[in-house]
């Protein structure tokens, strides 16, 4: 019997992360492919559109992973991780059948809110399967394949551009939506049904507030290192629906301003806050940030971690293909060295912190990845690709320590009933974190790398280049101290 229910625990792990799998697979791809799609989809002019591409999803997820972890917490997290399956393959078909950007960036949206459901309830229903003892090997086995998802898709996307460019980037989409639909029926067979709370209601009128604030803000901050506090415009000729053939002439331009967004999203944030202190059942409680030490010192420690260093790969792509001149084969070669570093890790991790219950792993993988942000801010134009090789996996060794044990700790740290509601405020810290990243090194390399360059034509040296990106790592380097000292913070 015992064997039968260990077999079972597998397989519903097995079932959780293909699901996921499709996630960080497209986030792998995405960070290649965007030049080709922007090439296909109207020529380059088109590219500040396509960058908003995988923004969008990491806008989407962070802001809607609370909301849907609490909503799942009452209503089942089996069924809503399901649920979350099919719209991510729903939306990845229509991205697919995407014949403008615009109509990528609205299918894309239907595509993000499925991976939100999927992450919010991914890792809660791990921690729903198996024991505290076991938990902490399970959930490194998750983060382990969520990086072998990642390195995967820039490693397909880098090595079979010919291949990409000879059957089109569609069938990208559709590969993705097939996995997610093929795993499905996994998921319902092998993952058992989380206890429901029905006494729990969700508060939608503090989820809007929260999106508009959260999606508001991050959207303006990874904006104006571009476009300054102006208007951003969007012009819609027509929108097809796929399938069915239906067209929509707006031939309308559609204007932003960066300004006005900022002020409508401090007063959401302002609003959620007073709307959640007096609900009864909070998006987010904000009393368990005072209450639970542990709680607070996972979610602080994740967000600085992801702050500090998931712009590392954007950042570095643009060093190696601008300033070194590599090729996309070997830059992508060489950028995998982290994400497979934090999958052969993370697995290690995870066991240690299920066998030793501690908080020192954690500690130690965050002062690891610190370590490695500060050698990379000695980069030059002459660096070694074997050194930056070096600092990358030992930055990956970091990150793979960390973060079984971190989310081990957190979702260990409330009731069952409310492990959706911290998956997901976890997940919101997470992407957040890696929003806010790229918005740092947006604004610090600005006028040399991502900035008031990017596609103005204006010029910079080499060594300008360097020395924006050794900014960059070394504010990285400071967040990560601040992320050891929060780690610390709930040691005990």
């Amino acid at each position: 019997m015992a064997d039968v229910r260990a077999a079972r625990e597998w397989l519903a792990l097995a079932a959780v992360n293909l699901g996921n799998f499709v996630t960080p697979l497209d986030t792998g791809i995405m960070t290649v492919v965007l030049p080709t799609i922007a090439a296909d989809l109207g020529g380059l002019q088109y590219a500040r559109l396509v960058l908003l591409i995988p923004l969008e999803s990491l806008l989407i997820e962070a802001a809607f992973m609370p909301v849907f972890g609490r909503f799942s917490d009452a209503h089942g997290r089996k069924r809503w991780f399901v649920i979350g399956l099919c719209f991510f393959s729903l939306g990845a078909f229509l991205s697919g059948q995407s014949s403008t950007v615009v109509e990528l960036l609205v299918f894309r949206v239907v595509q993000a809110l499925g991976a939100a459901f999927i992450l919010a309830n991914g890792r809660a229903l791990i921690a729903d399967t198996f024991s505290p003892k076991r938990r902490g090997l399970a959930l490194g086995l998750h983060v382990s394949t969520l990086y072998v998802a990642t390195a995967l898709g820039v490693f397909l996307t880098t090595s079979i551009v010919s291949i990409t460019a000879l059957v089109g980037w569609r069938y990208i989409f559709y590969v993705s939506g097939t996995i997610a639909a093929a795993s499905i029926p996994l998921s319902v067979v092998f993952i058992k049904e989380s206890p429901k709370t029905q006494g729990k209601r969700t508060d939608w009128l503090g989820a809007f507030f929260l999106v508009a604030a959260l999606g508001g803000t991050l959207f303006v901050l990874t904006q104006v290192p571009q476009y300054g506090w102006g208007n951003f415009s969007v012009y819609v000729q027509d929108f097809r629906l796929p399938f069915l053939n239906i067209y929509y002439y707006l031939n309308a331009e559609v204007t932003i301003p960066l300004e006005l967004v900022g002020l409508l999203s401090l007063a959401s944030g302002i609003l959620f806050v007073v709307t959640e202190l007096r609900v009864q059942s909070p998006i987010i409680d904000f009393g368990l940030f005072r209450r639970n030490r542990m709680f607070l010192s996972t979610n602080a420690s994740a967000f600085a971690l992801y702050t500090a260093h998931w712009g590392t790969l954007i950042t570095l792509s643009f060093y190696l293909e601008e300033v070194r001149h590599l090729s996309i084969l070997a830059s992508g070669l060489l950028l995998l060295v982290e994400p497979v570093a934090v999958a052969c890790t993370a697995v290690v991790g995870g066991l240690v912190a299920s066998r030793t219950g501690s908080r020192d792993p954690t500690i130690v993988g965050m002062g690891i990845a610190a370590v490695a942000l500060l050698s990379l801010a000695t980069i030059s134009t002459t660096s070694g690709v074997l050194y930056l090789a070096f600092l990358l996996a030992v930055l990956g060794i970091g990150v793979g320590i960390f973060a079984p044990g971190n989310t081990n700790a957190n979702l260990g740290s409330v009731p069952p009933s409310d492990r959706g509601m911290a998956n997901g405020v976890l997940g919101m810290m997470r992407f957040t974190g890696q929003s806010l990243s790229i918005a740092i090194g947006s604004y610090l390399a600005g006028d040399f790398l991502l900035g008031q360059c990017f596609g103005k034509g204006c010029t910079y040296t080499p060594g300008q280049a360097a020395g924006a990106l050794d900014i960059y790592f070394v504010v990285g380097a400071v967040i990560a101290v601040v992320g050891i000292a929060f780690a610390y913070f709930g040691r005990d």
